[in-house]
C-alpha cells in the first residue's frame, strides 16, 4: 500500500493511492438487461466502461447469413438461451482466437482512453 511507503507521493495520505473502477459490459449484445445496469451504474457513479459489446464486430440484431443463428454461436463450443433466443456463452479460449483478440484490443484501446501514456 503506497500510504505506507515513504518515497510515494500518497505516503500518510487518508486512503493511498485512489482506485480507479472500471466496468465491462458482456463480450456480446446479446445480454441486454446485464449491458443496460452495467451502464446505469457508470453513468450514476462516474465510472469509465469498456463496452465489448459495443466494439465486438457484430451484433443481435443481424443472424448469420448461412446458417439463420447468432453470429455469437461461431465463437463458442456452448451456448446460452436469453429470452428464448439462442446465443454463444463462452468464447473459446486461446490468444490465437478472434474473440480473445477483438475483446484485447478493446480493452487496451479503452485502458489508453482512460489512462493516456505520458510521453
Amino acid at each position: 500500500n503506497l500510504k505506507f511507503d515513504r518515497k510515494s507521493k500518497y505516503f500518510n495520505s487518508r486512503s493511498g493511492k485512489p482506485a480507479v473502477v472500471v466496468l465491462c459490459t458482456d463480450w456480446h449484445d446479446g445480454r441486454v438487461t446485464y449491458n443496460t445496469s452495467v451502464r446505469k451504474l457508470a453513468e450514476k457513479w462516474g465510472f469509465p466502461v469498456v463496452e465489448f459489446d459495443k466494439f465486438i464486430g457484430f451484433s443481435r440484431n443481424a443472424l448469420h447469413p448461412v446458417t439463420g443463428e447468432q453470429i455469437s454461436r461461431l465463437f463458442t463450443g456452448d451456448k446460452q438461451e436469453i429470452d428464448g433466443e439462442i446465443f454463444g456463452w463462452h468464447p473459446e479460449n486461446g490468444k490465437e482466437q478472434y474473440i480473445q483478440q477483438r475483446m484485447g484490443a478493446v480493452f487496451a484501446d479503452t485502458m489508453r482512453k482512460i489512462f493516456p501514456v505520458k510521453p
